[in-house]
């Protein structure tokens, strides 16, 4: 599958503003890093991590870091959500609010995109894994020595 441009990635992540995001370093080699996902310019994402906000760079050319929103399947879904959704005013507001509560949902770029209708997590721009999950695999590779 073709890499999709930062542009488009962009334009996915400012549709979840407010999640969680795990980051990785490929220019260091550091362990991954959860933060919140606060903001996006043309250039950059805005996240906060540990209580400080800072700018990760996003460039077609030159990857400094690897993000990924820390989502949820639909198939975590449960009824009093899936009931609520439906009780909304206007059915164009259920996408928006899944994705106000972490579910990952099909993307549309634009009208044609080969990468319409994929989920985030096909795009390789989502993780299904949660916080908990990260730090222990994070605490496991550290007590290996890796």
């Amino acid at each position: 599958m073709e890499r999709i441009k930062t542009a488009e990635q962009l334009i996915i992540f400012s549709r979840y503003i407010g999640q969680q995001v795990v980051i990785k370093s490929l220019l260091n080699n550091d362990n991954e890093t959860i933060g919140t996902l606060n903001g996006i310019r043309q250039n950059a994402l805005l996240v906060n991590i540990d209580h400080v906000n800072r700018w990760i760079p996003m460039n077609d050319d030159f990857m400094v870091c690897e993000v990924r929103l820390l989502l949820k399947p639909l198939k975590k879904l449960t009824t009093a959500i899936v009931n609520t959704a439906n009780n909304l005013p206007v059915q164009a507001f259920i996408t928006p609010y899944y994705q106000q509560l972490g579910f990952d949902m099909p993307v549309f770029i634009a009208p044609g995109h080969g990468s319409n209708c994929k989920y985030v997590h096909e795009l390789d721009l989502a993780d299904y894994r949660t916080p908990a999950e990260i730090y222990e695999s994070t605490r496991h590779l550290v007590a290996q020595g890796i």
